[in-house]
């Protein structure tokens, strides 16, 4: 290509972008089109083996936190639960209407460490869901003598994503049918310095949690359809 005529080709080429991508802006929200989430109502104080003592969660946000999770999100629910034995697990849901609002944001990997944790591991696993399982993130994190292994998955509109590109193009296919989807995030966690026992509790305590959501929300929660085959899972 001639010198000269190179730069003013990569300007058309990037005013053609701009130009699609106004084209393609969503001028609706999937929310808008489903009934309105209500964490605290949709998500069971009691469920299996596992109530909530009404205690305050273990997992206390710090206020500046606190503050940002306002502007980023619609709703937010954190809450501890126990089991017969005693066993404490801390759910913490995060939900905006509006993907526009950066979920990555709330990544536990991110907000760990913001809130003085060290991040020792982080690998991706699964969760059985009844008869479907879906793809999770598992991580260790320590805070002094505190061992916090954590469980985690998101849900954009009524796909399960596993990375934040995978978030982005499954925003982008929503985006071109002109909507905006919502999303959640989903974290569970526990104080324990066994960690084979932490994760195995979790992946039970996920399965109760999602099978006690009532069936018409559970796709916003999980990504599962009502019936089997319609589950969607966005990979890279």
């Amino acid at each position: 290509m001639n010198g000269k005529l190179k730069p003013f080709v990569l300007m058309c080429l990037m005013l053609l972008a701009a130009a699609v991508a106004a084209g393609m802006r969503p001028d609706r929200l999937l929310a808008d089109e489903r009934p309105t989430i209500d964490l605290d109502a949709m998500v069971p104080k009691a469920f299996g083996q596992w109530r909530d003592p009404g205690e305050i969660a273990l997992q206390i946000v710090n206020p500046e936190q606190s503050a940002l999770l306002k502007t980023i999100y619609t709703q937010t629910l954190t809450r501890s639960y126990v089991n017969a034995q005693g066993y404490r697990i801390m759910l913490s849901i995060a939900y905006g209407r509006d993907q526009s609002d950066n979920l990555q944001l709330h990544k536990p990997e991110i907000c760990y460490p913001a809130q003085g944790f060290t991040l020792d591991s982080k690998q991706g696993g699964s969760l059985v869901l009844g008869e479907q399982s879906i793809p999770s993130t598992r991580l260790l994190t320590h805070l002094g003598k505190r061992v916090e292994p954590v469980t985690y998955w998101t849900v954009v509109g009524d796909h399960v994503t596993t990375s934040s590109v995978n978030k982005k193009l499954t925003e982008m296919r929503y985006g071109l049918q002109g909507v905006m989807p919502d999303g959640m995030l989903v974290r569970v966690s526990s104080i324990d310095r066994d960690t084979e026992q932490a994760y195995r509790l979790q992946a039970e305590f996920a399965a109760a949690l999602v099978a006690a959501i009532a069936p018409e929300h559970r796709s916003r929660f999980s990504g599962l359809a009502l019936t089997p085959g319609q589950h969607t899972v966005s990979n890279p």
